[in-house]
């Protein structure tokens, strides 16, 4: 007998192969947008979800189909579902439909594979197609060295909601493992019982509400009747007057628009190439099913009066244009200090701050002002989206910059940034506003607020220096009983304009956990950081602002430039939680804790500077 041959496994099926795939952003926005529009537009009922596939699953399938090997049975085969789509349906009619419409989206019709269930066998309904990518979303993935074994292909999965969570439970358990094996059969047939109910749900629920809609017709209730036999997303608006008045004279008339077939109407509606997806009206289908197949005089002269009175409404409104409306603008940094002259000659000063400035300007708009001088000095501007103005007078140090800019990602919003530097009575002031303009209707979430400051303000303050009372640094500084009175007055004047944060931890351990260096890099030039562990220099504090000895040991103290305060105890940091939303990432999770507290923290003291 011959000896079994082993194969050894490609090398290239390896973890560190696979990671070096990258699948940009824009597959999954652009796949899931082309086929939503069409969805959309036919009316269903669904929902969709984008997966990359996960990098072990990727690995070991690679490893178990050992694609590309001579002699293998997936000699000639490439691994097809390195991207995924899946369509979770609410009706199991609607299967068959939108797999035939999926076939006329893309260059070529999906290989479809279907579960084949026996009379004896119940599995969770399985309905995958795979599709040829668009060249163009093909060409962005980066694939270095899996190139010939990943093919330029994405699936496809159908699923009915009652089959959808059943689906991963039968993948993991059956497909990848062995969970319903040998010693299970008894619980395997639970499982395939399971299934049968699920998919008798699905059946019986389309059949009640053909019922449902059977006794709307009985009832002449017409609009029920049609929503429970089309059973798509439409819009509330009831069937004109002009129909139901028809369909009372003719209920044999209203029975052919019961009886008809869905997929026709659904497939024209599903053929419409507006730009716009128009809301689905009860008159819309009545009128789309009236032209495909019932053919109905009466209804036709029905639409054509509808469409008359309708063009006369609109007839004053296509003459009139709609007038501009005022953009609101939104401030995300802002900033009214002293530049540091206790170094410098207040000239030397003026001349190093506003050459950081005009760096930053040059560095972003140089190529679209190419006539820009080299050296800062007065300059004006404009272009279609972008504008400059400078003015410069170096004997009388008195510097102003107002520049704006389109958002390359966010359309309809313009950016604006102001800066001055003026020599005045009270010294070298230093200003500074960051703020965008974008239409008011726009849903902006107040919890979770723009906050932007220009690159210049931190090398100023870097190189320059910044005073708001005492100078700004990225750094906390630790308070002493000889520094008590001085941090007081500083928390006390009213014209300080950025918060004081005063970390108190006599007991040690907090400050670690709260990460004091780190948040004092993220704020430390919009707030004044202070740190108090010895317990003389605490009690102080405590009876200074009317806080808990017995409790002020471990404490954060917030004082804001209106007079504002907030204490926060150690058991009430413990107790915070804080939502994390990273919107362009797509990603939301919760914190707990002093972390979390420490994310709310710099949210309030960023919404403090921004209001």
């Amino acid at each position: 007998m011959p000896e079994k041959q082993e194969f050894t496994p490609n090398p290239l099926f390896c973890r560190e192969c696979v990671d070096r795939i990258v699948v940009p952003d824009v597959v999954g926005d652009d796949l899931t947008a082309i086929i939503e529009e069409k969805m959309k537009k036919a009316g269903f009922y669904y929902r969709i979800a984008y997966r990359v596939k996960e990098k072990d699953s990727m690995v070991n399938k690679l490893l178990f189909k050992d694609y590309g090997r001579i002699g293998g049975e997936n000699e000639d085969k490439k691994m097809q579902d390195l991207v995924g789509i899946r369509i979770m349906l609410y009706f199991e009619d609607d299967m068959a439909i939108v797999r035939n419409l999926l076939d006329t989206i893309f260059v070529e019709p999906g290989i479809w594979e279907t579960t084949e269930n026996t009379e004896y066998e119940f599995k969770a309904m399985k309905v995958n197609g795979i599709y040829r990518l668009p060249d163009y979303l093909a060409k962005s993935i980066i694939n270095p060295d899996l190139a010939e074994y990943v093919d330029d292909t994405f699936e496809i999965q159908l699923r009915t909601n009652s089959f959808e969570g059943w689906h991963e439970i039968e993948h993991d358990l059956r497909y990848k493992g062995s969970a319903f094996g040998e010693g299970n059969e008894a619980l395997a047939r639970k499982m395939n019982s399971i299934l049968a109910t699920l998919e008798l749900c699905d059946d019986s629920l389309v059949k009640l509400l053909e019922d449902l809609g059977h006794n709307h017709y009985k009832m002449r209730k017409w609009d029920n009747m049609i929503r429970c036999h089309y059973r798509l997303k439409f819009n509330t608006q009831p069937l004109n007057q002009k129909i139901i008045d028809i369909f009372d004279q003719d209920k044999e008339l209203a029975k052919l628009f019961f009886k008809a077939s869905r997929e026709p109407a659904i497939t024209e509606m599903w053929k419409n190439t507006s730009v716009e997806i128009p809301e689905l009206t009860l008159d819309q289908i009545i009128r789309i099913v009236n032209q495909l197949s019932v053919h109905d005089e009466r209804l036709y002269a029905a639409f054509a009066e509808i469409d008359s009175e309708r063009e006369k409404r609109n007839v004053g409104k296509r003459k009139k244009f709609e007038p501009f409306t005022k953009l609101g603008i939104y401030s995300v940094f802002n900033a009214k200090t002293l530049l540091d002259t206790s170094n410098a000659k207040e000239i030397e000063v003026f001349k190093k701050a506003t050459s950081y400035i005009y760096s930053w300007i040059k560095s972003r708009y140089s190529e679209t002002f190419v006539d820009m001088p080299d050296e800062i000095s007065d300059y004006v501007g404009a272009l279609p989206g972008y504008s400059i103005f400078i003015t410069y007078d170096e004997k009388r140090m008195n510097f102003k910059e107002r520049t704006t800019h389109i958002d390359s990602k966010v359309a309809n919003r313009i950016w604006i940034s102001t800066a001055t530097i003026k020599k005045t009575d009270e010294g070298m002031t230093f200003t500074v506003s960051n703020e965008y303009a974008e239409p008011q209707e726009r849903y902006r979430d107040l919890e979770n607020i723009l906050f932007s400051r220009p690159n210049f303000y931190g090398e100023i303050a870097d190189n320059v220096g910044i005073i708001d009372i005492e100078r700004l640094k990225e750094s906390f500084k630790e308070i002493c009983m000889d520094d008590v009175d001085d941090m007081k007055a500083l928390i006390e004047a009213s014209d300080r304009q950025f918060p004081v944060i005063v970390f108190v931890d006599t007991e040690g351990g907090m400050l670690e956990e709260f990460d004091v260096g780190y948040f004092s890099f993220l704020v430390g030039y919009y707030a004044h950081i202070k740190v108090i562990k010895d317990q003389e220099t605490a009690k102080r504090f405590a009876m200074d602002y009317d806080i808990d000895s017995s409790k002020v040991g471990q404490s954060i103290t917030v004082f804001y430039k209106n007079g504002r305060r907030e204490t926060n105890l150690r058991e009430e940091i413990d107790a915070f939680r804080f939502e994390v939303i990273k919107f362009e990432q797509k990603k939301y999770w919760n914190e707990r804790g002093i972390r979390a507290y420490r994310r709310q923290l710099i949210a309030q003291i960023r919404c403090d500077n921004v209001n």
